[in-house]
């Protein structure tokens, strides 16, 4: 195996959230206001929900607060169809256990991460993780990756952050670690990374076998 330990973005890697948190931000911006439609919205929020704020919301005088509050109202207000794990992340998490190695979770949510993990019985395939409740700067900051290979006395070189956007990538490049792109729908099609993957299975045969 190339590496050991394995740092894991939430949205976007290891879960398809994007089409919830597009509906949850379509329905927000209606709330305050602004009409978006799914297909503009969309691709923005593959960037942040900030991105959105500032691209829709912003321009219309909506505040920071009052769109995220709208936004959260909306964001649970799906079951858990809409909100599954890509097609072999179970075994790929499992493959880095065989193999030696540790997954950690590394996600801008809070304890929702938690609850989809425990829903779906992955929870006990990561050693630790940090999420938004925990204070850190938000990536591309490097301080959240910093503090748990600090705790756990982890060689650099021996880790990887595994995400679907640069400010994933960016952090893990801050943090100086290795970095592999998950971008199913090819939306960084110029990003600089030596690994750069379509699906969870050529992820899990050029990194844990």
């Amino acid at each position: 195996m190339i590496y050991r330990h394995f740092f894991w973005d939430f949205d976007g890697t290891l879960y398809d959230t994007y089409g919830r948190i597009t509906r949850a931000c379509v329905a927000a911006l209606w709330d305050v206001g602004v009409t978006a439609s799914y297909d503009a919205v969309y691709p923005v929020v593959k960037r942040s929900l900030d991105t959105c704020y500032r691209t829709f919301a912003a321009p219309a005088g909506v505040e920071k607060d009052v769109f995220l509050d709208a936004y959260h109202a909306h964001s649970e207000s799906e079951g858990p169809e809409s909100i599954r794990p890509y097609p072999g992340v179970r075994e790929t998490l499992q493959a880095v256990i065989d193999g030696g190695g540790y997954n950690y979770l590394y996600t801008h949510r809070g304890a929702s991460a938690a609850k989809w993990l425990q829903y779906d019985g992955l929870e006990g395939l990561f050693i630790d993780g940090v999420n938004s409740r925990d204070g850190f700067p938000p990536k591309p900051a490097p301080d959240a990756l910093n503090f748990l290979i600090q705790k756990h006395g982890l060689n650099r070189a021996d880790c990887v952050m595994l995400g679907d956007r640069d400010i994933d990538l960016d952090a893990g490049k801050n943090a100086g670690i290795a970095c592999a792109l998950f971008d199913p729908e090819g939306y960084y099609p110029d990003y600089d990374t030596p690994w750069r993957f379509r699906d969870m299975a050529a992820l899990r045969k050029t990194l844990t076998e």
